[in-house]
């Protein structure tokens, strides 16, 4: 469950200012349940979590089972929300180094088709010859520049090295139920498919195929994580109270700190596996929000590495930006600082103690 503590804007702004969106918060949860404003036909998000199957979980691992026995290597293209939740789970969740071991438990995931670079593209396919590799295709409309070109460069490769019979069985395409170019390529190949549905934006879209099969791919319980995602929209359902209610507390802060002039959000993570986290964070907030010449702009820093590169500024450059901390509670590793006798570091005073 994710908690949330505001007690730190309270230098800053009233916490009574706060609580006194109260009815604002909840006229807005009443849009939202209505479907009446601006962008309705995309608030399939909002009850995504609970809405999903069992036999849809199943057909999502099952999937995610036939890459894993018959790759080395899976490579998921797409772009935007198309990947980049995917990618925050992954890398949030996976041992920094699994890519460096000699002994592979899952296949390694590599990201394509959400940049143009030639390099990038060519280093690409180096890496991948006489690799088992296959392919993850996700786009609704098949005809995104980026990962178009990346679909077209990696499937003749897949056909090249491993046969269409192979190939066909490790591309799957994750894409629209009826057209669009990707649609009727897979459908004439006969690949796998799965759907995205029209009313999640690609920066929902993690809890559909779009995320879940890759995240399954890489060896991640999604029963589990679906699980968790439908704990918090419990959490945060508009029959929930205000005061107990970590979104819309989150919400109304940020409003009241934008309205005090604080203009920029800095999501700080002190975890190199969360800076994908960061990344997603910002699309989801930055394509939601910045709209009408309006919306807090949302930036990301990985501490404590970056306090010694953007540090002054943030702690005194102009007094535009406020800060949102994770911190996550639970670490799977605990590593105990060892004692040094001649102490020439001057570190003594952390001996002993964890990280």
């Amino acid at each position: 469950m994710i908690s949330l503590n505001i007690e730190k804007t309270f230098g800053f702004i009233a916490k009574e200012k706060v609580f006194a969106y109260e009815a604002e918060v909840k006229a807005a949860q009443e849009m939202l349940a209505k479907g009446t404003g601006k962008g309705n036909d995309f608030l399939g998000w909002l009850h995504l979590p609970s809405s999903i199957s069992k036999e849809h979980l199943a057909d999502l691992k099952a999937t995610a089972q036939v890459l894993r026995d018959n790759c080395e290597v899976v490579v998921v293209a797409g772009i935007g929300g198309s990947y980049l939740g995917a990618r925050a789970v992954i890398e949030a969740l996976s041992n920094s180094f699994a890519w460096l071991q000699d002994k592979q438990t899952s296949p390694i995931m590599i990201y394509a088709g959400h940049n143009i670079s030639e390099d990038y593209l060519y280093e690409l396919t180096e890496y991948l010859k006489n690799k088992k590799f296959g392919l993850i295709n996700i786009s609704k409309s098949g005809t995104t520049t980026e990962t178009a070109l990346a679909f077209r460069l990696l499937k003749k490769q897949c056909e090249d090295q491993r046969g269409k019979e192979t190939a066909q069985k490790v591309i799957v395409a994750i894409t629209d139920a009826e057209k669009g170019a990707a649609r009727i390529t897979a459908d004439k190949e006969g690949y796998k498919t799965f759907i995205i549905p029209d009313n999640v934006g690609g920066r929902f879209s993690v809890l559909t195929p779009v995320g879940l099969l890759p995240i399954a791919v890489a060896g991640f319980d999604i029963e589990q994580l679906v699980a968790g995602a439908a704990d918090m929209e419990k959490a945060c359902g508009d029959q929930v109270p205000f005061a107990e209610n970590p979104a819309a507390i989150y919400a109304a802060t940020r409003n009241e700190l934008y309205k005090s002039g604080k203009k920029i959000e800095i999501l700080v993570n002190f975890c190199p596996k969360l800076h994908y986290v960061s990344e997603w964070w910002k699309q989801l907030y930055g394509e939601s929000e910045g709209k009408d010449n309006k919306g807090i702009f949302p930036a990301a820093v990985d501490f404590s590495t970056d306090l010694h590169s953007m540090g002054q500024w943030i702690q005194e450059g102009e007094r535009s930006i406020f800060e949102t901390v994770i911190s996550v509670d639970k670490v799977n590793h605990k590593l105990e600082v060892p004692s040094d006798e001649a102490n020439l570091d001057g570190l003594n005073f952390l001996a002993g103690k964890r990280r």
